[in-house]
């Protein structure tokens, strides 16, 4: 587990002086390394002293978040300029002039994220962190839960599925609306902490027990499904959130017509989203089914 967390570090350092200049697949694989190191060091926490990782997991929750704010707007834009080029060339006086307030608007939101990443990389915070890390990977605080057998790994897979399906079950408890999104999200949260601490079994315990080698790998694959298909949910939802937004603030400022050629324009944008979050969720749920047979 050690040498895992230690090779996420490994990655986070490789990656950091690029995603610094702005180049938006080393953003990308940066965020998923600091994802991976929280998300493990949540898994095992048993096995490290009372509160032990709590620090380190609350300075990668802030790194996460300024890695995402520097990607997310562009991943956003991409999505909806894509299916702005899809409408009816009919509707092309409506779309257009959307169109072109999206990619403005998310323009500059990128701009500003990728300066405050860079700020952020090169800051006293940054280095804090890592140096935070260094020292708790060089000193591991363990508890006596680590001197257990390597197989017991195991069991952090077990609490992680019975995390997935309590989030999943509270789906039926979730109102519409706002409500329900954010309790997709958080299934998304739990399957990706799920499929990373089964990822782990390979690297603790690859010489273990076929079957339970055999049964993480499964997990794993089927918990990387559900996080990617609720991930194209999650993309909607962001993508709808930016719509309102725009609808809500935006005066075309040229008459009640192009206004209301304008509105039309988010309008059908919108509905667009709401198609494909119906249909990532419809595929989630069939997914899930497979999945939870499999824990």
């Amino acid at each position: 587990m050690l040498a895992y967390l230690t090779g996420q570090v490994a990655e986070v350092r490789r990656l950091a002086p690029g995603a610094a200049t702005g180049r938006v697949e080393d953003i990308h694989q940066m965020r998923v390394a600091v994802r991976r190191l929280r998300s493990v060091l949540g898994s095992c926490h048993p096995l490290f002293d009372g509160g032990a990782v709590d620090p380190l997991r609350d300075g990668l929750r802030w790194l996460s978040g300024v890695l995402g704010a520097a990607r997310d707007p562009g991943v956003v834009r991409d999505r909806l300029l894509e299916a702005a080029a899809r409408e009816p060339e009919a509707l092309r006086w409506a779309v257009d002039p959307a169109a072109d307030l999206i990619g403005t608007r998310l323009d500059a939101d990128t701009v500003a994220g990728l300066a405050a990443a860079a700020d952020a990389l090169t800051g006293i915070r940054y280095e804090r962190l890592l140096v935070a890390i260094d020292t708790f990977l060089a000193v591991p605080p363990l508890a006596p839960a680590a001197a257990a057998p390597a197989r017991r790994v195991h069991r952090a897979v077990r609490r992680d599925s019975k995390r997935l399906v309590r989030t999943a079950a509270a789906l039926a408890e979730a109102n519409g609306g706002a409500e329900h999104d954010v309790a997709l999200h958080t299934v998304r949260k739990a399957a990706k902490r799920l499929r990373y601490s089964s990822e782990l079994v390979h690297e603790a315990v690859p010489d273990g027990p076929a079957r339970r080698l055999k049964h993480a790998r499964r997990t794993a694959k089927g918990a990387r499904t559900v996080q990617q298909v609720l991930g194209l949910h999650q993309d909607s939802v962001m993508a709808r959130s930016v719509l309102v937004e725009l609808a809500r603030e935006s005066d075309p400022g040229a008459g009640a017509g192009s206004a209301v050629g304008f509105g039309l324009g988010l309008g059908r944008l919108h509905a667009a989203e709401d198609v494909r979050a119906a249909a990532a969720e419809k595929k989630f749920h069939k997914s899930w089914r497979r999945l939870r047979r499999k824990l």
